[in-house]
């Protein structure tokens, strides 16, 4: 038991994330919390780290839950719901929730990507269920595929691509009974309901420990925020290197002009972070040679 203990401790002090930072990042005031809702490019705070691994798929499994309870919750009390057994646990819900709260800074996780991505495949599930619902049963495999095909088509062309939708859309054509009972109503109920509880708890459990989302409707441009280590303090001729290393890093990241798609944001994003973690990385080498300048050889003899 000591053994097993004894590695777990190891493992854990082992993961990403520095030791003033592996709890869960909250947020120091209500105004930061609300202020994390309108994206990262709005968000002008400094960019933290992600919380380490162990920790945020933790708090990611339990956001989990408790975005799909609240769905299973609504399904089973809702009193128009539960009394004219209407859908709205839907399945594709289930791996929205993966992206939502588990890898909320990707591009795909994005509330326009969520949002259109799954109101496209319904719409077009739901067309192709009401154009092939006279056909003998021999085509019945023909509406479900024609579906995917065209909505993923469509989630390109609007640039909202979100994987989940392709389960809609399969669910609205492929002769569903849940889609078969509500008919053309499917796009509006369940996907709209569902896809706006999923996005809210997102918006109130991510921006406990990240900030969530990376944008709302369209990636805008933006103006790196200055870490503590580049303030102005009295530098050695190392440290200036360093900084002259963050300002290169900097210029990389406003050289980025205007993105207008999901992976130009999330790069930009992305950008924040290597550069505090090479600020790190180089405070570390900075430390581990000034130790060792100070070793003499009779010392080490």
């Amino acid at each position: 038991m000591n053994f097993v203990l004894r590695r777990l401790s190891q493992w854990i002090r082992a993961l990403p994330g520095r030791p003033g930072h592996r709890g869960i990042w909250l947020p120091t005031s209500l105004s930061d919390y609300t202020r994390r809702m309108r994206g990262v490019q709005c968000y002008r705070a400094e960019i933290k780290p992600a919380p380490p691994v162990l920790a945020w798929a933790l708090f990611s499994g339990l956001t989990s839950f408790i975005g799909m309870s609240i769905l299973g919750m609504i399904t089973k009390y809702g009193p128009a719901i539960k009394d004219h057994h209407l859908p709205f646990a839907i399945a594709p819900a289930g791996a929205s929730a993966v992206l939502l709260y588990g890898v909320p800074s990707a591009p795909l996780s994005q509330p326009r990507n969520v949002f259109f991505g799954h109101l496209i495949a319904a719409i077009t599930g739901t067309f192709m269920n009401q154009l092939f619902k006279n056909t003998q049963d021999s085509l019945h495999w023909l509406p479900g595929a024609l579906a995917v095909g065209i909505s993923i088509a469509l989630m390109g062309i609007t640039n909202c691509y979100h994987p989940p939708a392709g389960a809609t859309a399969y669910l609205a054509g492929f002769y569903s009974s849940d889609a078969v009972r509500v008919g053309w109503w499917f796009m509006l109920y369940p996907i709209i309901p569902v896809v706006f509880v999923m996005i809210s708890v997102a918006l109130l459990l991510n921006n406990l420990a990240r900030v969530y989302p990376v944008y709302w409707f369209t990636a805008v441009h933006m103006t790196p925020t200055p870490s503590p280590e580049q303030s102005p303090q009295k530098e050695s001729g190392r440290e200036s290197r360093r900084s002259s290393v963050s300002n290169d890093a900097s210029e990389v990241d406003n050289r980025i002009d205007n993105e207008e798609d999901a992976d130009s944001a999330w790069m930009t994003a992305r950008i924040h972070e290597l550069e505090h973690e090479l600020h790190e990385l180089r405070a570390k080498q900075g430390r581990y040679e000034s130790a060792r300048s100070q070793i003499s050889p009779a010392n080490v003899v």
